[in-house]
């Protein structure tokens, strides 16, 4: 009887051990309902964005949302400040290269997006702003 309680106990206590593999999770905002492991907040710290050229419809690497956005296949050059109004492709993870989700809490207010999740390696980026 004490081997069955033993073994029983392991079984429930198991998922609640911790794994040394794992860096820890930590929750996020409490808007986006998510665990990241690591994550940035502020648009200075934003994840690469991919956005369309306006002149000539390719995909534009924008690394830092503080450079200009230069086409290299039209030559097109777009000031850091024209970033709301070129169409936002995706943002790519600073973790692992995936293409993020991402998203507006504000749509009316903020033409930025608010947030971007990696569901790859569970990074998170979040707009710095009031809730």
């Amino acid at each position: 009887m004490v081997d069955w309680l033993r073994s029983i106990a392991g079984r429930i206590a198991a998922p609640l051990r911790a794994d040394p593999e794992n860096s820890g999770f930590r929750l996020s905002s409490p808007e986006t309902g998510t665990t990241t492991i690591d994550g940035d907040v502020g648009w200075a710290s934003r994840p690469p964005a991919i956005v369309l050229c306006g002149r000539c419809g390719s995909d534009v690497s924008h690394r830092s949302p503080h450079d200009d956005i230069d086409c290299a296949r039209c030559t097109a050059t777009f000031g850091y400040d024209e970033f709301p109004d070129l169409e936002l492709r995706y943002f790519r993870c600073p973790v692992c290269g995936s293409k993020m989700e991402h998203g507006h809490r504000h749509p009316h207010t903020i033409k930025i997006p608010e947030w971007a999740t990696c569901h790859g390696c569970r990074y998170h980026w979040e707009f710095k702003h009031e809730y």
